[in-house]
């Protein structure tokens, strides 16, 4: 498998269907190639219509990544990846995935990596995928979490992990009352 391929359209910010630019957080320049980073989008699925909507988009580099993800309680830290542990499926889908005998990116990009069930069917999921410059890193498995899946592991985490969530998504993300409330508790992954 490459290390690094031509980054699926879904990955591209929804306004410039180009590779993003910047991080979210220190603004530091993600085109050079010389910084990995992450993309993390919220998809909000009309499926009686047929629409889909991006409640939110966001490139984080992989220094405020690890930053955020040092933030979370130890027992969020420890909850989370127990539930990864637990869904043996997805797990195992990982391990296939970084040893070239995987689903390819579309089958993976078409439904979630935890209960399997069709993006074309959830109402709402999040995307995520690692990125070096306008390329994927394909040794790293992309994945997508239903919000049935996001529900349950935001069960897991601790009243502070919520709570430094609820302020990068209000800090990053304010806007709509209905919009805040939809994603408000749900895990920001990275």
């Amino acid at each position: 498998m490459p290390d690094l391929i031509d980054i699926p359209p879904v990955y591209l910010p929804y306004e410039s269907q180009e590779p993003f630019k910047e991080c979210l957080v220190c603004g530091c320049d993600l085109t050079s190639g010389n910084k990995d980073y992450f993309v993390e989008k919220a998809i909000k699925n009309h499926v009686e219509y047929g629409v889909k909507d991006v409640v939110f988009e966001y490139a984080m580099c992989t220094d405020c990544a690890e930053t955020m993800q040092k933030s979370m309680s130890q027992e969020s830290q420890q909850n989370m990846q127990n539930y990864f542990l637990e869904h043996q499926g997805f797990m195992t889908k990982i391990q296939k995935y970084q040893m070239g005998e995987g689903e390819s990116v579309d089958e993976i990009l078409s439904k979630c990596s935890i209960s399997n069930e069709s993006t074309e069917r959830m109402e709402e999921y999040m995307i995520f995928g690692h990125f070096r410059g306008d390329k994927m890193v394909a040794s790293t498995m992309p994945y997508i979490i239903g919000g049935a899946a996001m529900d349950e592991i935001s069960e897991l985490l601790s009243n502070q992990t919520l709570g430094e969530m609820n302020d990068f998504m209000g800090q990053y993300f304010g806007g709509p009352t209905e919009l805040k409330d939809l994603w408000k508790g749900k895990p920001v992954f990275f």
